[in-house]
């Protein structure tokens, strides 16, 4: 009798622990080999050869915006991102911030491929209205910003021999031309400036709009990089951060990838100023800004009316170094 008893609870115990021991394998992450949440269109069968997308070697305008570096006296060049729908942005800014007095400085829009076809046609005529349209052979989405960034890297270095300087920035952003052209009037120097973020990293929370799986990315930090909503580069700077895109695989967060990644590979170090900002400043006048962060149509015209009140300039480089603190 005792020993049935014994034989019982020997066999409950294991039953038990083979239970246990399931339920471990089956629910623990570090035991469940499920694959990662992959990001839309960057999945692990798709290639992230930059040279695949970017095609070095031939001409990859659908639009190809030809006009905009016609002269010879420009100096710098803003290139503002924008969606193929978003035409009330660009109206807006070009009735703003982009209608300056400032003859060495122009501003163009980099579009891709709309996932709505039937806005093309919107788009050519829009082209052919304003002449300030560079449009690539790609699909124009949020995960393809990076492809977006190397597009306008390869047609600056190749339809802009004039410009010194490039302006990367974003279709909700108010620019300070004076300003920037002020603080570029002196410099001669190579140079990656906005504003600097040190130190940050990888988002792996699946519900996060910055999500970034170890299959893309597997390091524990970024490389510093500056913010993508605006920076600056030097013609130099762009050939080198261009070529080392080249070789580098692509990761969908632009701003990591070229600022951070690609300069980091081509030796170059990005830098902050104060003057460049990711945050919206609200619309009261702050004279030291370039950049203002998360304005809509209405808010930049109510920005370009007031601009007059803000008469303080950016030093030029030479005298004001850009600073090294992060964000």
């Amino acid at each position: 009798m005792f020993m049935g008893e014994e034989w019982r609870y020997f066999k409950y115990l294991t039953l038990s622990t083979i239970s246990i021991i399931c339920f471990v394998v089956i629910y623990t992450p570090n035991y469940h080999l499920a694959p990662p949440k992959q990001v839309v269109g960057w999945e692990m069968n798709v290639t992230r050869e930059t040279r695949a997308y970017i095609i070095p070697e031939n001409e990859t305008t659908l639009i190809s915006g030809r006009e905009i570096c016609q002269d010879t006296f420009l100096r710098i060049l803003i290139v503002v991102c924008s969606a193929p729908e978003n035409l009330a942005q660009r109206n807006a800014i070009r009735e703003t911030w982009a209608s300056h007095n400032i003859s060495t400085v122009k501003v163009a829009f980099l579009l891709g491929w709309p996932s709505n076809t039937s806005l093309q046609s919107f788009i050519e005529e829009e082209s052919n209205e304003y002449k300030d349209i560079i449009q690539e052979n790609f699909i124009d989405s949020y995960n393809n910003l990076t492809v977006k960034s190397v597009m306008m890297l390869k047609w600056f270095l190749h339809n802009c021999p004039s410009p010194r300087y490039l302006m990367k920035t974003d279709d909700d952003m108010y620019v300070n031309v004076a300003n920037l052209s002020s603080l570029l009037s002196k410099s001669n120097s190579s140079l990656l400036i906005g504003s600097l973020i040190c130190r940050a990293r990888p988002i792996l929370d699946i519900n996060n709009k910055w999500y970034v799986p170890k299959y893309i990315y597997h390091k524990s930090f970024y490389p510093n990089y500056l913010s993508g909503t605006g920076y600056v580069m030097s013609r130099d700077v762009a050939a080198k951060l261009y070529h080392a895109a080249l070789s580098t695989s692509l990761i969908h967060l632009e701003d990591v990838y070229i600022t951070g990644i690609c300069a980091m590979k081509a030796g170059i170090r990005p830098r902050n100023h104060a003057s460049f900002t990711y945050h919206h400043k609200g619309l009261g006048c702050d004279a030291d800004l370039i950049t203002n962060h998360r304005l809509t149509p209405q808010q930049l015209h109510i920005a370009w009316a007031q601009r007059h009140n803000c008469t303080k300039k950016i030093k030029p480089t030479k005298s004001t170094k850009p600073l090294n603190s992060c964000h």
